[in-house]
């Protein structure tokens, strides 16, 4: 059973919109879990989880889309990350669907409770008249914490339809004291703008951690004899509690915090690669509970997280597939990236009494 993964920071996309591709649905997870050395304890998990998601979709959501993206490095170790997105009437008791008893028909009658319990992390968004949004992760090595400060971070990544690869990409590095966020557009779509994504993600390896102005300037360079890109860098520092950020293109970046005023990050004209005509870095000050977003053009900047009830309290990754499945453009490829304070170790397996 062969099945052609998706660079690891892209999303494999899954469309589940009759009960015909349940079965579909399951049979690319458990390809994609082989590929990366799924133990088959966890191989099983992944095939539950997914069946009972994805029914949940056809049958109370009208259908929906599965995405599926690897989590961690591509070892025994690895686990995946799997969100089920639909647009269907919602719920206004999630805590009722976590209980055992609960179930979508036509499945093995476990519910969104079992899922939790075979999951390593689990978080559910659902209001009436907003669908319903499951962000799910399964295998070893998924719910490792991390001492000090840092990021937590969550990121959808997906190809325009009908292209084999993207040409959005992000990458997060974590230093001591420093978290450092790359959004990348490669210019257009399809091969060039992957190879130009790809150089761009390697120079970030190679040098994140100087400041975002010094890196798009040797990314500017990097991408010399590419399509070239718009790309955006984030820097937090931790001992400042500051966030510095510079762009060129068309990738937005947002700051919410839940006490001040929410605040958009600049990005200049330009194409890294090609033409800059500037380069500004610009600080901020980091509020306690703040959310960074950040995005590409495949994704309209038309959203307001106020509109969705509680959503912002979510694991981040749920809050990319949200705002993926609500405003995603389809005539581009679309990367967003969401990160907030790490503050502890999260299981997001919502409580009973939620």
């Amino acid at each position: 059973m062969g099945v052609t993964l998706p660079a690891s920071h892209v999303s494999m996309s899954v469309p589940v919109l009759e009960m015909s591709g349940v079965g579909e649905a399951r049979r690319l997870a458990t390809a994609h879990a082989e590929a990366i050395g799924f133990s088959e304890t966890d191989a099983e998990r992944l095939r539950l989880v997914v069946t009972e998601a994805s029914t949940n979709m056809v049958q109370h959501g009208g259908g929906g889309e599965l995405l599926l993206r690897s989590w961690g490095s591509r070892s025994p170790a690895c686990c995946l990350e799997l969100l089920a997105l639909d647009r269907g009437p919602g719920m206004a008791n999630v805590s009722a669907c976590m209980r055992d008893g609960f179930s979508t028909g036509g499945s093995r009658g476990v519910g969104f409770g079992a899922i939790a319990r075979l999951s390593t992390t689990f978080d559910v968004f659902s209001a009436p008249g907003k669908g319903t949004a499951i962000v799910a992760r399964i295998g070893a090595g998924s719910v490792k914490g991390s001492t000090g400060p840092g990021l937590e971070w969550g990121a959808v990544c997906v190809a325009k339809r009908d292209e084999e690869v993207s040409g959005d990409a992000w990458a997060v590095r974590e230093d001591r004291g420093l978290s450092t966020i790359l959004v990348v557009d490669g210019l257009g779509h399809g091969l060039h703008a992957f190879d130009a994504a790809g150089k761009a993600l390697l120079t970030f390896g190679q040098h994140a951690g100087g400041g975002p102005e010094p890196l798009l300037r040797t990314l500017d360079a990097a991408l010399r004899g590419t399509r070239g890109a718009a790309a955006a860098v984030a820097e937090i520092q931790w001992t400042k509690r500051e966030i510095h950020y510079a762009g060129v293109g068309n990738i937005a970046g947002a700051l919410l915090s839940p006490h001040v005023k929410s605040r958009s990050l600049v990005s200049h004209n330009g194409t890294a690669g090609q033409s800059i005509d500037r380069i500004q870095e610009f600080s901020h000050p980091w509020p306690d509970g703040s959310l960074l977003v950040m995005h590409s053009d495949g994704l309209s900047s038309s959203w307001e997280l106020d509109t969705y009830p509680g959503l912002s309290q979510k694991n981040p990754s749920l809050i990319a597939g949200v705002l993926y499945r609500d405003f995603v453009r389809r005539r581009d490829d679309v990367v967003v990236v969401v990160a907030r304070e790490r503050v502890q170790e999260r299981s997001e397996k919502p409580a009973e009494s939620r």
